[in-house]
């Protein structure tokens, strides 16, 4: 038998993905070894584990607080939206490249059950708990048929599942009532709970009383409200920065992608300000200046130069720290070749300029966990790290002093204060940020533990264990 729980939710944004990884937490503490789990994630934020699978961010934090190795298993199906109407697919780890709607759907129809239970079993047999998360809405239905991400999962072996509704939207009770109502196989549902509650809870009682009689479901928790600063799932979670930090400005071009980058300057109250065409002159007041990965190059160059954001950058780099991660770092370089037309229709971009590098564009997806140590010759210190790639692009006739070293071959560039590199996740490195910032930062890594532990207590503390146990064990 599965020992599956999922958790869905009324929307997106409900809590999904905080209570599975509370539940991650809670069950590995317990003894148990735990696996997240979601069928289709549909996000720009992705992570490239161990053996070059790209998965989902959400699943890997998952994985962290399960303090389990993340698997491709854990997401078999990735979505990356690239706009008019078409995405990339990433299944079971790797690209099978672009797809129209239409194709995907057609793709999932036909392949989608098949695969799920492949990494469910596989995960089974592996782990003793799976603990799975839903995708947005669970009563989407409009595409009932082609949701393998919902309630699908819970019917495949008829497990349990949960169902959480963030009560910070509005008509909480509506959300969770007509969800039910609206939902196949709505008995899988044992439990229901209510997110993001500010004031007394004692409040809801007359509400919580009527809910569970018209539903026959119990509430077993009403979570607090909570400032909680962890990893998001995908481009919502990072609409705006925490803190406004007017010296560092993150250019938010429309294909941005890989937003984790941008966690370090969430979880340790450094902030930041997004920079677009509605704010260029914010670029002349800041001392660090970020240009993060792209899911398409050209056309985010493009947008900089029609703004003119590429045209501040060039005027004003002198005297700013500028940091180009990934896309961002090709867009710093000369030109971009891209013969094969993986990305764009151009065959050739010229860009900035500000690095004496070019870039071309391959048919095969560059991706794989890296570990690396930053150039002593400019940091003045034998400072390791472990980052992630994921691109096509290769950098080509790269004339700079490189950024950092992997398996002791050069990688990235810097001149002057301008650095580049294809490494996602290197402002997690505590000396690389204390260099660009000129101030000392606390450790990434120890913040993030502390704020799973953190949202464990407050999730798990605030709901019927016993009831939960009682689904699984």
């Amino acid at each position: 038998m599965i020992k599956m729980i999922q958790v869905l939710g009324t929307s997106s944004d409900s809590g999904k993905s905080t209570l599975a990884m509370a539940l991650c937490r809670y069950f590995s503490d317990k003894g148990y070894s735990v696996a997240p789990f979601k069928a289709v994630n549909m996000s720009l934020n992705s992570i490239s584990i161990e053996d070059s699978s790209e998965i989902s961010r959400a699943q890997w934090l998952q994985a962290i607080a399960a303090r389990s190795a993340p698997s491709k298993f854990m997401n078999p199906f990735l979505i990356k939206p690239e706009g008019m109407g078409k995405s990339q697919i990433i299944v079971n780890g790797k690209s099978i490249g672009t797809l129209k709607v239409e194709e995907y759907y057609d793709y999932l129809k036909a392949n989608a059950e098949s695969i799920i239970r492949e990494s469910l079993e596989e995960l089974s047999e592996n782990y003793d708990i799976i603990i799975a998360e839903g995708a947005g809405s669970a009563a989407e239905i409009n595409m009932e048929d082609r949701d393998f991400a919902n309630i699908f999962v819970s019917s495949i072996y008829g497990t349990p599942a949960i169902l959480i509704s963030d009560i910070e939207r509005g008509g909480v009770f509506a959300s969770l009532y007509g969800t039910l109502k609206l939902l196949k196989n709505s008995e899988l549902v044992k439990y229901l709970v209510i997110n993001r509650m500010r004031g007394n809870s004692d409040m809801l009682r007359i509400g919580i009383e009527r809910l569970e009689q018209l539903t026959g479901k119990n509430v077993i928790g009403v979570i607090p409200y909570s400032d909680l600063s962890l990893p998001g799932e995908d481009s919502m979670n990072y609409s705006r920065s925490a803190i406004q930090n007017s010296r560092i400005c993150v250019i938010r071009y429309p294909y941005m992608e890989n937003y984790s980058d941008l966690d370090p300057f969430y979880m340790l109250n450094i902030g930041f300000t997004f920079v677009d065409e509605s704010n260029v002159d914010a670029l002349d007041s800041c001392d660090i200046i970020i240009l993060p990965g792209s899911k398409l190059v050209s056309e985010d160059l493009h947008y900089m130069e029609n703004t003119g954001i590429a045209k501040k950058i060039k005027s004003i780099y002198k005297s700013k720290t500028i940091v180009g991660i990934c896309g961002g770092y090709q867009i710093l370089g000369k030109k971009i070749s891209d013969k094969n037309r993986i990305e764009s229709e151009e065959g050739e971009t010229t860009c900035l300029g500000i690095l004496d590098v070019e870039t071309e564009f391959m048919d095969k997806k560059q991706t794989g966990r890296v570990d690396y140590t930053l150039n002593p010759a400019t940091f003045e210190i034998n400072a390791k790290g472990t980052g992630y790639e994921i691109h096509y692009g290769r950098i080509l006739n790269n004339h700079e002093e490189p950024f950092a070293y992997v398996d002791r071959m050069p990688e990235g560039s810097i001149h002057g204060n301008v650095y580049g590199t294809n490494i996602h996740g290197v402002f997690e490195n505590r000396y690389f940020l204390r260099k660009i910032l000129k101030v000392d930062v606390e450790d990434y890594s120890t913040v993030l533990e502390k704020n799973i532990i953190y949202a464990e207590k407050l999730f798990t503390g605030n709901i019927d264990m016993q009831k939960v146990e009682k689904l699984i064990l």
